[in-house]
C-alpha cells in the first residue's frame, strides 16, 4: 500500500513543503520517467537530488527520528551525539533581513553551511503572515560539489517592523557520493528551528493552562512491495501545555492528516512526481516534561493511520518555549521537531523528521 492514493501523474511538484501549504513557484522540474537518469551537474534540480538517494535518505530519517532533539536552537538528527540516541548537530541561523543562512554544526566538528547568497535558489515563495505585521517566506536551496549535494527547505517569519524579530525552521539533507554520474553513497538529514526568542529561558508561568496551534512538516520516506515514496509532508500542529504540572503534549495531522508532495517510484523501476496528496495519518506526541528552561523531549510519539493499521512506531520530539509573553505572560509560542519510524501489518515501513511550531490561542 502506497502512502498516498491516487497520484498525480502529471504533476511536478512545485515546492518545498514545511510549515505551510504548498503556494506554488519551484524548480521547474519535470516527472521522472526512468530512475537512472543522469543530469548534467549544471542541471541538477531539487528532485534529481531526492529521487537519487531513496534508500539512504530513508535510513537516514530514521536515525534521525530515533535522536532526541538536541538544544540551543532545536536541532534532531541523523548524526548522534556522544550520548548515543541523542543529536549530535547543532542548526544555528543568522537573517539579514532579506534572507535567511543555516550553518550546521555537526557531531564531528566539521560544518555544513546553506546560504542563499551562494547556494542555488531552487524555490523561494511568500506566504500569507502567520500574525499580521510579519512577512512569511520559504526558500528552498541546492548546493553541490562533485562528491556531495546539500538540499534545504527553509521558513523564516520576520516581524515587518524589527526584522531582528524573526524565527526560523526547516530542514536540510546532505549526500555524499558523485554528481556526475548522479549516484549516492551516504546520507544524512535534520531539522530545526531557531530565532532570538528560542535562545534563551523563559519566564513560565507557575500555574494554568495553554494551547498552542500552527503547523509541521518536513521530510518522509515510505517503502512497501508496490514501491517506494520520498518527499515531503505538511499539516497542522497543536498543543496543551500545562504549567501547573510542567508538562506539554501535542499531535500533528488531527486536523485533517497530512499534505504530501514528492517522488513515487514502482516496484518496476517507473518514477512519477505527485503533489498536495492528503494522508489520513496523525502523530501523537506524547507528554513530555519541561523546566524553568523551557526546553522539553522524550520518546513518546504514536504514528497512527486511517487506510492502514500501524504495528510498530518508533521515534521522538522535542522543542521549547518562546522568551517573549503575550499579553497574559504566557509564552507567546512553542516551537520544535519530531521524527517517527513506524512499521505496517504488511510489512510496509515509513520515516519521517520535521519541524513545527504552535502559537498561543
Amino acid at each position: 500500500m502506497r502512502i498516498t492514493e491516487g497520484l498525480a501523474t502529471a504533476a511536478s511538484v512545485s515546492c518545498l513543503l514545511l510549515l505551510a501549504a504548498c503556494g506554488g513557484g519551484g524548480d521547474g522540474s519535470t516527472p521522472n520517467t526512468q530512475l537512472d537518469r543522469q543530469p548534467s551537474p549544471s542541471m541538477l534540480s531539487l528532485s534529481d537530488a531526492r529521487t537519487a538517494g531513496q534508500s539512504e535518505s530513508r535510513s537516514a530519517a530514521a536515525a534521525a527520528a530515533g535522536n532526541l532533539p538536541s538544544f540551543g536552537s532545536v536541532t534532531q538528527s541523523s548524526n548522534a551525539g556522544t550520548v548515543a540516541g541523542t543529536t549530535g548537530d547543532s542548526a544555528t541561523t543568522s537573517f539579514d533581513g532579506r534572507n535567511v543562512r543555516v550553518t550546521v554544526r555537526r557531531a564531528d566538528g566539521s560544518r555544513l553551511s546553506l546560504d542563499p547568497a551562494s547556494a542555488r535558489v531552487a524555490a523561494k515563495e511568500d506566504y500569507e503572515p502567520i500574525v499580521p505585521g510579519y512577512t512569511y517566506q520559504g526558500t528552498g536551496l541546492l548546493d553541490y560539489t562533485d562528491t556531495s549535494v546539500s538540499i534545504a527547505a527553509i521558513y523564516v517569519n520576520w516581524n515587518d517592523r524589527d526584522r531582528s524579530d524573526y524565527l526560523a525552521g526547516g530542514y536540510w539533507m546532505h549526500f555524499v557520493g558523485s554528481v556526475d554520474p548522479l549516484r549516492v553513497d551516504g546520507a544524512e538529514i535534520g531539522a530545526f528551528v531557531d530565532g532570538p526568542e528560542l535562545s534563551g529561558a523563559p519566564n513560565l508561568p507557575v500555574r494554568g493552562t495553554a494551547s498552542y496551534r500552527g503547523e509541521a512538516g518536513g521530510f518522509y520516506g515510505y517503502a512497501s512491495t508496490a514501491g517506494t515514496e520520498i518527499g515531503e509532508f505538511a499539516a497542522d500542529a497543536e498543543f496543551s501545555a500545562d504549567f501547573s504540572s510542567n508538562t506539554i503534549s501535542g499531535c500533528l495531522g488531527c486536523n485533517g492528516g497530512a499534505t504530501v508532495s514528492g517522488v513515487a517510484v514502482s516496484s518496476a523501476g517507473q518514477a512519477v512526481e505527485f503533489a498536495d496528496e492528503i494522508v489520513p495519518v496523525r502523530l501523537r506526541l506524547g507528554q513530555a516534561a519541561f523546566g524553568s528552561g523551557g526546553t522539553f523531549r522524550n520518546r513518546d510519539v504514536t504514528l497512527e493511520r486511517d487506510d492502514a493499521t500501524v504495528t510498530s512506531t518508533t521515534g521522538s520530539w522535542g522543542g521549547r518555549f518562546s522568551n517573549i509573553p503575550d499579553s497574559a505572560g504566557d509564552p507567546r509560542l512553542a516551537a520544535g521537531t519530531a521524527g517517527a519510524e513506524w512499521t505496517e501489518a504488511d510489512g510496509s515501513q515509513g520515516a519521517m523528521v520535521g519541524a513545527w511550531y504552535g502559537i498561543k490561542n
